[in-house]
C-alpha cells in the first residue's frame, strides 16, 4: 500500500487536501477512541497515517517519495492553480460528513 493510499487521497491531491484526510482519519483511528480489543491494531494504523502525514504533509519529502514509487509528475506540479479548486472543496467537505455521519 502507498501512502496515497494509507491517507485515502490521490497523488493529485493538494496540500490542504491531505492536511483534511489525515485529520479525519486520526479521529476515526485514535486508540484512546478504540475498543480496548482494538487498541493495538489502531495504534498500528496510527503508526501509518503518521508516516504518510510526514512524507507527504512535507512538500521536499512529497516529491522524493513521488520520484522513488516512479510518479510521471512530480506533486508540485499539481498546483491549486491547476486543479478546481471549488470541486477539490465539495469532495473534502464530502469526505470529512462522510466520517462523522454525517453524509446525506
Amino acid at each position: 500500500m502507498n501512502l496515497y493510499e494509507v491517507l485515502e487521497v490521490s497523488p493529485k491531491a493538494s496540500k490542504e487536501v491531505i492536511e483534511k484526510a489525515y485529520k479525519v482519519l486520526v479521529k476515526k483511528y485514535h486508540p484512546d477512541l478504540q475498543k480496548p480489543e482494538k487498541k493495538a491494531w489502531a495504534e498500528e494504523i496510527m503508526k501509518k497515517l503518521n508516516r504518510a502525514y510526514e512524507v507527504l504533509g512535507n512538500e521536499e519529502e512529497r516529491q522524493k517519495y513521488d520520484i522513488e514509487r516512479g510518479a510521471s509528475t512530480s506533486s508540485a506540479e499539481h498546483t491549486k492553480s491547476e486543479a478546481n479548486p471549488e470541486t477539490e472543496d465539495l469532495i473534502v467537505e464530502a469526505f470529512v460528513n462522510w466520517f462523522r455521519g454525517g453524509a446525506k
